[in-house]
């Protein structure tokens, strides 16, 4: 990995930590402001809903700050116990979409955030020392890793891939054939469900952008989601590519081959 890539893992990690960070101010905020409204007010009905708030509001302040900082101990490649790791993996479907509402108020590119979410979610399944069989794992590509000028549709079904080596499908077939993985090609969230709740995997290697990615992990429940983002040297949704490599690896993570 350049330098220049491990600069730029962790400015997003910086902005991320950010937002965390203005998500605590926004709970203190409301806090203060909560409990001098209900000192300046004599009506005890309006002062007793404000308390309720301010409580909450303290409450929420606790929650974002404990979390943030098993966060930061994560993207610092420090180990955290299991008890920490669950309370964030249970965290994060809270504190995910606020980060991201915040980084729109802020102006800031949400793929940022969402990149540094799925890498959280990672870290997290990764540290867990889950181990599957090699046929309970489903890899979920998107369509647009194959090469747009192709006329052999290969969604639903990779076995209509004629293996030219033009795309990185070729690739990932000969893992599928090394590992026996399941290895599907889908267009979009909707089909990725009905594959999922079709083959009832065990485990799941997904390659998408940072929307798709971070948007599939949240709806996934109860089962292990390892996020890899695809590379768009032409831009999105076309001629996409993947670190084949990193597939590989996870695999290997999964079923108890990882060095």
């Amino acid at each position: 990995m350049n330098k220049m890539l491990v600069k730029h893992i962790k400015k997003n990690d910086t902005i991320f930590i950010g937002m965390l960070f203005a998500l605590l101010f926004a709970f203190m905020l409301t806090a203060f402001l909560g409990l001098y409204l209900a000192r300046s007010s004599s009506l005890v009905l309006y002062k007793l809903i404000l308390n309720i708030i301010v409580l909450a509001a303290i409450l929420g302040s606790i929650y974002v700050f404990f979390n943030a900082m098993i966060v930061i101990q994560l993207l610092k490649g420090k180990k955290v116990s299991m008890l920490l790791r669950k309370s964030l993996q249970f965290s994060l479907g809270f504190l995910y979409p606020n980060t991201i509402s915040l980084s729109r108020l802020f102006g800031l590119d949400k793929n940022k955030i969402r990149a540094v979410f799925s890498k959280l979610n990672n870290q997290l399944i990764l540290s867990s020392q889950i181990q599957v069989k090699a046929e309970e794992i489903l890899v979920l590509l998107p369509h647009c890793l194959q090469k747009s000028s192709c006329p052999h549709k290969i969604t639903c079904n990779i076995h209509n891939c004629k293996r030219c080596g033009l795309c990185d499908i070729d690739k990932l077939i000969s893992i599928r054939d090394r590992y026996n993985v399941k290895v599907v090609v889908v267009t979009g969230g909707t089909l990725a469900r009905k594959i999922i709740k079709d083959i009832q995997p065990k485990a799941i290697i997904a390659v998408a952008c940072e929307r798709d990615l971070s948007s599939g992990i949240l709806e996934v429940k109860h089962i292990p989601v390892i996020g890899i983002l695809n590379e768009r040297p032409e831009g999105p949704c076309v001629n996409t590519k993947v670190d084949v490599k990193k597939i590989e690896e996870t695999i290997e993570y999964f079923i108890g081959k990882e060095e």
